[in-house]
């Protein structure tokens, strides 16, 4: 099962958490606080925020209009449907407006709701998959020019062979990836992880986090990492806490879910990656009792999909 939310894109001088547009009676704060985290931000104020199960209400026309009416500045929105299609929507201050879809062969597969060019001739044993797809790919041009009067807006130059690519891409293997590739192509500035001060930072890892005696290092974890069978395990627990530990899952599909929980079921993280070798210099660093190694994936708070018993 693959990840199902919204991902909100917007310029502010705050953090998006704490705009006033937020306090939604239908979406209290305890709620926001477990369903929505902060992407890593982009410079001159553009931020990305993460709204696991999707906005309250689900009304994305709503919610692009207030945002705008909020901030002064364009906004877009992707709603992603369990990793495998994602639908953006995006206005400006000016009331330009487009949507489209992410991976139109996935799309397509799921009978999302399209309609057909002005003048359209269907080919002879033409499938509703196909013609859904011919329809999605036949906007794509126009679509890419609308995305680009978007970021012109917000003072950047969108790279329209980029976007065309983006827009006629498969997803591989999280179609919310290709939200942030779109993102990218519109001109944006690359994320950067937030920096914390040094001096005011927490310990690198709790008092006495150590691995289990038989947990693998160095080499034996390599292998151990690469020798994964598909569906197959790999467990790192802390001695010192039983609620400390880091896990990977190698999927069926070959994709490898990472997992890390810092003592306290709140702090439960998990991605996915296609690299084993940035699961292998994870699961080092947190034997090393880094955290360092954290910063380089975009994690989802999964915290509370448990509870202390």
């Amino acid at each position: 099962m693959g990840y199902s939310g919204d991902f909100v894109l917007v310029r502010s001088g705050s953090s998006l958490p704490d705009l006033p547009v937020f306090d939604d009676p239908e979406w209290c704060i305890e709620e926001r606080a477990d369903y929505s985290r902060e992407c890593w931000p982009r410079p001159g104020g553009w931020q990305t925020l993460q709204v696991n199960d999707y906005l309250p209400e689900n009304d994305d026309d709503r919610w692009l209009h207030r945002l705008v009416t909020a901030t002064g500045s364009p906004v877009m929105i992707a709603s992603v449907m369990d990793s495998d299609v994602c639908y953006v929507r995006g206005l400006t201050p000016s009331g330009v407006t487009w949507s489209t879809f992410l991976d139109p062969v996935m799309a397509a597969d799921y009978e999302v709701s399209v309609s057909p060019p002005s003048e359209d001739e269907v080919p002879p044993g033409e499938t509703g998959k196909e013609g859904r797809l011919r329809w999605l790919l036949a906007d794509v041009p126009k679509a890419a020019e609308q995305i680009a009067v978007w970021a012109a807006e917000g003072g950047f130059t969108a790279d329209r062979e980029a976007l065309r690519v983006v827009l006629t891409k498969r997803a591989d293997p999280f179609v919310e990836d290709l939200f942030f590739e779109l993102v990218d192509a519109c001109g944006l500035p690359p994320a950067e992880p937030v920096r914390e001060d040094p001096a005011a930072s927490e310990p690198p890892a709790h008092p006495g986090h150590r691995p289990e005696q038989h947990c693998p290092r160095g080499a034996r974890l390599e292998a151990a990492v690469l020798n994964l069978p598909r569906d197959g395990h790999l467990v790192l627990q802390c001695a010192a806490e039983a609620d400390c530990y880091t896990q990977v899952w190698l999927r069926p599909d070959g994709t490898y879910q990472l997992e890390y929980r810092d003592r306290s079921p709140a702090e439960h993280y998990q991605t996915r990656t296609l690299s084993a070798d940035r699961v292998i210099a994870a699961l080092a660093g947190w034997a090393a009792g880094e955290i360092a190694w954290r910063h380089t994936f975009q994690w989802n708070s999964i915290g509370s999909w448990f509870s202390d018993s």
